[in-house]
């Protein structure tokens, strides 16, 4: 009996060895559609890697642009020992943990999985998060402040700040009063705000449709960063320009002759007949607002556009994101909204006028700052 016994028990350890060894390890893998590595990895690796242990692992991909994914990689990580410097693509396997491709898991997965296995151990992946106010951390990239910043920046440079001193020359010049400036200036300013609104949700429309496509992807951020640097040398050049001439003339970010006579030429169709109801009025500032804000988009989308890129470069706050897009445009129409409140306070366009060109010099310093900080954070993120 003693040697029947012997032999059970040996028969039920190698059983349970053997069934320990066959349970299959998990292989968490954290990625984000619009980030050029994770598209890379998804691509090139992540089908070899599945197809190499499809018997002995057990593979899970967490999209972080899906609600209460961010949480658990932000989670799984802490559980790992890790809580500053994040990023993705990540991996969790075992009790390792690695991030970025093709660096650590590119070199290290296989690695990971085989002693995963050797070792019997397990994943740590925390579905349910304990501390609900880590995803704060994840969008610490773009601060509140910094949004505040390029947005009125954007609302006072020379491109936008001269079209609204010229909208307020033409109300003085057709003799509106106070009540029809309100009525226009509320429905052009409100035009103003729902158009580079649009234009906004536009890029961020692209960038979600392409985020399957990795070269589309890195070719946009590339470029976007590659234009910014190129404002900041333009800017540069304006600021120098002002500096020796003290004039505008001969500066290259400004908008050109043809778009201005287009701006003007809309404003005198839609606005020259003054003496309409309160309704025709409005309507007519709102095509105003809607129309000025598409054709002066060339030059104010210099800042704006990669403001987008940069704001959409983690999707997992999508809620977010698009607070940040409603701020940044509620700042662009400060300083048109001032303006408006100034002529109503009996400041005449001529003062706007030797307003700007005083503070011109000052304007190019800091689109200068604004394009340089975004080609930096936007190059840090590629």
């Amino acid at each position: 009996m003693k040697k029947w016994f012997a032999v059970f028990v040996l028969f039920l350890c190698a059983a349970a060895g053997f069934a320990q060894n066959t349970q299959k390890v998990e292989f968490a893998l954290f990625v984000s559609p619009t980030c050029v590595h994770c598209n890379n990895l998804k691509r090139e690796y992540w089908p070899k890697l599945k197809e190499k242990y499809k018997d002995t692992v057990h593979f899970t991909e967490y999209d972080l642009s899906v609600d209460g994914n961010h949480l658990i990689f932000m989670e799984t990580a802490k559980a790992y020992g890790l809580t500053e410097g994040l990023g993705y693509p990540a991996a969790a396997v075992g009790k390792t943990f690695l991030m970025g491709y093709p660096t650590q898991i590119g070199t290290y997965a296989e690695t990971a999985i085989e002693r995963a296995l050797l070792l019997g151990e397990k994943t740590d992946v925390r579905t349910e998060a304990s501390a609900q106010g880590e995803p704060e951390k994840a969008f610490k990239k773009i601060t509140f402040w910094a949004i505040v910043g390029a947005g009125l920046i954007d609302g006072i440079n020379p491109c936008a700040f001269a079209v609204i001193v010229f909208f307020i020359s033409f109300l003085t010049v057709y003799k509106y009063n106070r009540r029809e400036i309100v009525l226009v200036g509320a429905a052009y300013c409100f035009a103003v705000f729902c158009a580079y609104l649009l234009l906004g949700l536009g890029v961020f429309k692209f960038l979600y449709a392409m985020r399957g496509f990795s070269y589309v992807i890195k070719g946009f951020y590339i470029l976007t960063a590659g234009l910014c640097l190129l404002f900041f040398a333009l800017s540069v050049y304006d600021f120098w320009v002002y500096f020796k001439t003290k004039k505008a003339d001969g500066m290259l970010l400004q908008l050109p002759l043809g778009l201005k006579t287009r701006i003007h030429k809309i404003m005198g169709f839609f606005l020259r007949d003054k003496n309409k109801s309160a309704l025709r009025l409005t309507l007519a500032a709102l095509a105003v607002g809607f129309g000025v804000s598409l054709v002066e988009a060339v030059c104010t989308g210099q800042v704006y556009v990669p403001t987008c890129v940069l704001i959409m470069q983690d999707p997992a706050f999508r809620a977010r994101a698009a607070f940040y897009l409603v701020l940044y445009n509620l700042m662009f129409i400060v300083p048109l909204v001032a303006v408006f409140v100034l002529a109503l306070a009996g400041y005449e366009s001529k003062g706007f006028n030797e307003f700007l060109k005083k503070h011109l010099g000052l304007t190019k310093l800091l689109l200068c700052a604004v394009f340089l900080g975004l080609f930096v954070l936007l190059v840090g993120n590629i």
